[in-house]
């Protein structure tokens, strides 16, 4: 190895070290926000209306998210991850002052700092996939995608266990004897209101703005960077994957457990705790902490773990194991099993999105990832509306009824799984 190749690849490294950073400080308070705005409608008993917008935010991505694609195909990814941080945390920030000067937020204020952050996720995550890739040897695609998971999810892990603390509050008392002495401990900690939460969430943009700005990075290989018209663009996107059925099929395919951990985590699991289970925000907290040592866990070892399987049956197994989890879901009224079935499925996401991930790193080329991450973003987008539409009628807020939604996405995870099955020896020529 030369002395300018080293160089360029202590460089790479100690890039995506502080993007990493940056991600994970982000995220922490994006996962807070993210949880306590349906947890806000969930006590309120109007879930339904929550699952309604969500619904729209969600289709409403169907646009920005193939736009998004282009933007990371045609610009330097850093100048995007840089604009992107500093649109969104200027509207948090506004939002949360304005909440603070007047002790409240109305709900559409609400609703428009989730669609913010939801919208800058579809630009975020494929720059961010798009720029680790540009940046990365081959031989290391498996380890970095295992890096983002662990990031990712290790800010999940605190981002829950905060959130319970702050959407609950504390109150908490003990004694102790020291010395034959009593010593009684008194920690109290109040409930944050929203906007106190979303100033937390726009700080830390503004952390990340000035991580990323110290990034310096060199690209592995020249980008060819298409230019023309937006429309153009996109075609070449689409043109690709059209050359690649399989390609398709597999990321799609691959992809299911996220639709359905998404439609879970921001539809459902509010109105099961609540109706099914009849318990609090610390059982919504401990899940969501559970879920992400699963996934902390998948980004630990599932590339050992499979080392010896193609990607292939893998991610089948993972299917299978989302599967599962989803139907105990279904048949239990058990808080044990509940947070249980949070880890596999913490652990099946995760797996899937480490393999998935590696995958394209590996067949799609740089000059496209960002516009097909965006297709399948987007595909991903359709799947969730068709869910969220369903879930969103009266019947599935009913007390009894939320079991029948968690048994729909079983048999969606159990289809995606029968689908890459059927189509196994047409998917293996290319491992």
């Amino acid at each position: 190895m030369t002395h300018s190749v080293l160089k360029k690849t202590i460089n790479n490294k100690r890039a995506l070290a502080i993007l990493f950073t940056a991600n994970g400080v982000s995220g922490f308070a994006q996962g807070i926000t993210l949880l306590s705005i349906p947890w806000y409608f969930a006590q309120r008993d109007i879930s339904s209306q929550f699952n309604l917008i969500y619904s729209l935010v969600t289709f409403a991505t169907v646009f920005w998210g193939l736009w998004a694609g282009t933007v990371v195909d045609r610009f330097n990814r850093k100048h995007v991850f840089l604009l992107n941080n500093a649109v969104e945390g200027s509207i948090v920030l506004m939002i949360a002052c304005y909440g603070i000067y007047l002790g409240d937020l109305s709900i559409p204020l609400i609703v428009s700092v989730f669609a913010v952050t939801m919208f800058g996720f579809y630009l975020h995550y494929p720059n961010l996939y798009a720029f680790a890739q540009e940046i990365t040897p081959v031989e290391d695609y498996t380890k970095v995608t295992s890096y983002i998971e662990i990031v990712g999810q290790s800010t999940n892990v605190m981002a829950g266990a905060m959130a319970a603390l702050l959407l609950e509050g504390l109150d908490w008392q003990a004694q102790w004897m020291l010395f034959e002495q009593p010593v009684e401990i008194n920690l109290q900690i109040e409930a944050w209101a929203l906007q106190e939460i979303f100033l937390l969430d726009g700080l830390t943009y503004l952390i990340a703005i000035v991580l990323i700005a110290l990034i310096r990075y060199a690209p592995l290989e020249q980008r060819v960077i298409e230019t023309g018209q937006l429309m153009k663009r996109l075609k070449t996107g689409f043109a690709y994957l059209k050359e690649h059925p399989m390609i398709m099929l597999f990321g799609i395919c691959s992809h299911s457990i996220f639709v359905v951990m998404l439609v879970k985590l921001h539809a459902l699991m509010p109105m099961y705790i609540t109706n099914h289970l009849h318990e609090g925000g610390g059982v919504f907290g401990a899940m969501e902490v559970l879920y992400a040592i699963g996934a902390l866990g998948a980004g630990l070892f599932v590339g050992n773990l499979f080392r010896t399987y193609s990607k292939i049956k893998a991610v089948v197994f993972l299917l299978g194991l989302a599967t599962l989890s989803l139907a105990l879901s279904a048949v239990t009224h058990s808080v044990l099993i509940f947070l249980l079935v949070g880890f596999m499925i913490g652990f099946a996401n995760a797996g899937a999105r480490v393999l998935r991930l590696s995958y394209l790193f590996k067949y799609v080329p740089n000059t496209v990832i960002g516009r097909v991450n965006s297709i399948f973003s987007i595909i991903n987008v359709m799947m969730r509306v068709f869910f969220l539409a369903i879930f969103s009628i009266q019947y599935f807020g009913q007390e009894a009824n939320i079991i029948y939604a968690y048994a729909i996405m079983a048999l969606f995870t159990a289809a995606s799984a029968l689908i890459l099955i059927i189509n196994y020896k047409r998917l293996a020529y290319v491992y």
